[in-house]
Order: structure tokens, then sequence, then C-alpha cells
């Protein structure tokens, strides 16, 4: 098994790691979407870094894509 596969398997457990831009793209390339990061709320991806980059959390959970971090605050979630 090569590391790509390995690094799927690791995040269809749940695991995450820091990758390079050139790790993120061998990824991407044979497992489409793998390294992205979703909203916790709405299942989309949020654009966002990553885990400790700038991904949006509140107190109460996340990562959040900006309009559901704003529904959230909005809601006095955080």
């Amino acid at each position: 098994m090569e590391w790509i596969d390995d690094e799927y398997s690791r995040r269809n457990l749940g695991e995450r790691r820091a990758l390079s831009q050139d790790q993120h793209a061998a990824v991407n390339a044979r497992y489409p979407g793998c390294t992205l990061e979703y909203c916790c709320e709405c299942g989309e991806a949020t654009g966002r870094a990553g885990a400790g980059e700038d991904s949006l959390y509140t107190e109460h959970g996340g990562p959040y894509c900006d309009e559901c971090f704003d529904k959230a605050r909005g809601e006095g979630d955080g």
C-alpha cells in the first residue's frame, strides 16, 4: 500500500495530519476531495486550510463553512 492509500485510510478513521500542498494534490488526485475540510452543519467544503490553521469553530463544535459559522454565532453559539 502506498502512503496515499495510508493517508486515505487515516482520514476515513477521522485522523488528520498536516500535509504539504504537493501531498494534498497527490491524495486528492487519487481520492477526490479526501483532504478537504467539510462543514459539520451542512456538509459542504469549508474552503479553509484545516484544523489548527484558519478553520472556523465555536465553543460547541466545528469546523463550519462561513455561512453556517455566521448562523451559529448569530444563535449565540459562539
